[in-house]
């Protein structure tokens, strides 16, 4: 009997036994061979992956804890600056392997106060100092800016610190302000 591509049944059976006996006898060496091919894959996904940055996890309470203000607040104006700097603790790798800063402009966003949470209750208004990208582009593991629309409306629960010139900021900083500044979705049945 014949099968497919002209090989015989006992050809197939000759191969299979060839196989099975060089697998019993090299069994102790397939513990190896898998190490070597886990090291290698593991090698590769660290490559593919060293585009990634380190980013602190604020949960609530540190949010809170850190902020000398905590509101519930909507924006009423956006103002550019001409304030341009290097957003802190994150850096764009080119592919030729060159590092550069990743620039912000600056921007200052006025918000009314509907509630305070945290720190003096005598603010009915606050400006928010905070950048957007000065080249926009798409990154990834890029910094977690914010912008504001006010003609939306929305409600933000905000963690801030006070600046020295008056102005708030992000508890979590520049980099990443979107930890610490929440849009209020109100959910309807």
């Amino acid at each position: 009997m014949r099968l497919q591509f002209g090989a015989s049944v006992a050809g197939w059976r000759k191969l299979f036994v060839a196989v099975a006996q060089l697998l019993v006898v090299r069994r102790h060496r397939a513990h190896d061979i898998m190490k070597i091919y886990l090291t290698l894959l593991m090698s590769l996904f660290l490559a593919l992956e060293s585009q990634a940055r380190l980013k602190q996890f604020w949960s609530y309470d540190m949010l809170t804890d850190k902020a000398t203000l905590v509101v519930v607040a909507t924006p009423t104006k956006v103002e550019e600056t001409s304030e341009l700097a290097a957003l802190p603790n994150i850096v764009t790798v080119h592919g030729d392997g060159t590092k550069a800063d990743v620039m912000g402009k600056g921007v200052e966003t006025s918000f009314d106060v509907l509630t305070v949470l945290k720190g003096e209750h005598s603010p009915k208004t606050f400006v928010l100092h905070h950048f957007k990208l000065a080249k926009p582009e798409v990154t990834m593991n890029g910094p977690d800016l914010v912008t504001f629309e006010p003609k939306d409306k929305k409600q933000y629960l905000m963690f801030l610190q006070r600046e020295a010139d008056g102005r708030y900021i992000a508890v979590s900083g520049q980099t990443d302000p979107e930890d610490a500044i929440k849009e209020i979705v109100e959910r309807y049945p």
